[in-house]
């Protein structure tokens, strides 16, 4: 049987998703379901749920992961919004930036925040020459340091997101909306509003996603001060607690199907609501 290029292409990348994606996410998921003396069963997951101490880093970093979503999302409607006002010179410019900022992230972003609002960094460095605190009781190695470091690289990944939904809206439609007497509140609820809620709805998903997935700003700045699903996964497997790889695997499980489970609920919300728009 003779192969097209066309099909020798589709079987190549077919071949290459099943090696770096289906193939590692069957053994993880397998994995899970055994022990280190290689008993077969649940195990691990029954671990996770009865030691206080996963269940705080599951519970951490849901409420970290969608507060910096939430807070990175609500700058980033304000930012998307504002691109669409200036002019396509600067837009491509500030486009260009804004994939840089979104890519800085992990030990670099941590140690930039550190020298600038560390303990010793250069702001608290200035405030003590000026006599006068300029972060007041900002402490850079906690719950609102980490919600400022994530939001360094989520703002920027939001606007991209956002940009292009805000650039589908027409200013011919308000016109339009104003010459067969609409007021604002009809028009923003039935044309603005049912543009925008997909949007924003998947670009939450993918913020919380980015937040949940984020390990080595998390580390660099907190260490295991403040227990997370990342910072676990990535001390069972490094050792640093106690190498334990099968239940790395359950915990990244519990993970992933914590996903799957916000990117459907995400689906049934923006469905529902179009659907009552319309």
């Amino acid at each position: 049987m003779k192969f097209s290029l066309k099909n020798r292409f589709l079987l190549l990348f077919v071949l290459l998703i099943c090696l770096v994606l289906i193939f590692p996410l069957l053994i993880m998921i397998f994995s899970s379901f055994t022990t280190e003396g290689g008993e077969f069963g649940i195990m691990n997951y029954q671990e996770l749920f009865a030691n206080s101490y996963y269940r705080k880093a599951i519970t951490n970093s849901f409420m970290l992961s969608m507060t910096a979503a939430l807070v990175s999302e609500f700058i980033a409607i304000l930012g998307a919004w504002s691109l669409t006002k200036i002019s396509s010179s600067a837009k491509e410019s500030l486009v260009t930036v804004l994939n840089l900022a979104s890519s800085f992230a992990g030990v670099p972003l941590a140690f930039s925040l550190i020298i600038l609002l560390g303990n010793s960094g250069v702001i608290n460095a200035i405030s003590k020459a000026m006599h006068f605190s300029l972060t007041g009781s900002l402490d850079l190695y906690s719950w609102v340091g980490l919600i400022i470091a994530y939001s360094f690289f989520e703002i920027p990944l939001g606007m991209l997101f956002l940009y292009p939904t805000f650039e589908e809206i027409d200013k011919g439609w308000k016109e339009a909306s104003d010459t067969l007497g609409a007021n604002d509140w009809f028009f923003m609820k039935k044309v603005i509003y049912p543009i925008l809620v997909p949007g924003l709805v998947e670009t939450l998903i993918i913020l919380f996603a980015n937040a949940m997935g984020t390990y080595e700003t998390a580390f660099a700045l907190t260490g295991n001060k403040i227990t997370l699903i990342s910072t676990i996964i990535g001390s069972l497997i490094g050792g640093e607690l106690e190498s334990n790889i099968p239940l790395a695997c359950a915990l990244s499980v519990v993970f992933g199907l914590a996903m799957v489970a916000l990117v459907i609920l995400g689906n049934i919300i923006v469905k529902k609501k179009t659907s009552v728009e319309r």
